[in-house]
This record gives structure tokens, sequence and C-alpha cells, in this order.
């Protein structure tokens, strides 16, 4: 039987492992509207339910691999963190950095880079869109919408 030393124990320890508690509250934070709408639309992109992309278990490959663009597209496209890209669907960054490495092997393929290059562009017009609307930010629906 193989044992396990002192730093495996401790590793293993820090890991969140899938079904463990400390996974399961990572899947339950909550999402922000830029994590929303960056898997919404590689669901979409994928014939996916948003919720597929962040199942606890790693899932069939259609959905591991949507997940993996995801992750890409939040931390190449939103400029988060890999801990923060991992984090949306309970992962850690190096799972997130494995996802970047994976994606960017794939975007040798120029149908598979047109497709992600169309959803990048979409997702940072929508971002940059949200974001000239200061007076949505400042007041409040009643300052914006009222007649």
């Amino acid at each position: 039987m193989p044992r396990i030393s002192e730093g495996e124990k401790d590793e293993m320890s820090r890991s969140p492992r899938l079904g463990s508690p400390v996974h399961s509250a990572l899947l339950n934070k909550p999402l922000s509207a830029v994590d929303w709408m960056a898997t919404g639309r590689v669901a979409l992109a994928f014939g996916l339910k948003p919720e597929e992309l962040h199942s606890a278990s790693r899932g069939y490959a259609k959905a591991a691999r949507a997940r993996q663009v995801s992750m890409y597209i939040l931390h190449v496209c939103m400029g988060m963190t890999l801990s923060q890209a991992g984090a949306a669907f309970g992962r850690d960054r190096t799972t997130a950095a494995h996802a970047c490495k994976v994606v960017e092997d794939l975007r040798e393929d120029p149908r598979f880079d047109a497709v992600l290059s169309e959803i990048e562009g979409q997702l940072s017009a929508s971002v940059a869109s949200a974001r000239m609307h200061p007076a949505i930010n400042a007041g409040g629906p009643s300052d914006v919408f009222t007649a």
C-alpha cells in the first residue's frame, strides 16, 4: 500500500475536493454580472445551459471544454486573475491556468479561433457599453427610468 507523505497530506487538506464542504461553498458563491455574462455566452456557443458549466464534477467533455473556454475568457478578456476565473467555477488557479493553456492550443484551429474571437468581441462590447452608462450605476434605476 502506498504511503502518503506529510507534504502530500498538507496539500490534500488545503485543496478543495469535489463534493467537499469547501468545494460546495465555492460553487455556491454569488457570481458577478461579468461571470454570468461570459458563462452564458460561452454556454450558448456550445449549446449548453450555463448551470452545466458550474457542475461540481468534471461533467462530460463538451461541458468541460466550455468551462475551460469560460475561464480563459474571464482571465484573458475580462482581466480576472487566474484565481478569480477558477473560483467562478469552484476550481483553483492551477485549473484555470491549465484551461488557458488548452484554449491557447485550440486557437491554432482557424474555425475555433474565429468563434472565440467573436465571443470575445461581443463580451468586450457589452462590458464597454454597460460602463458608458454611469447614471445607472450612480443613482439607481429610479434616476434613469422615471418619466
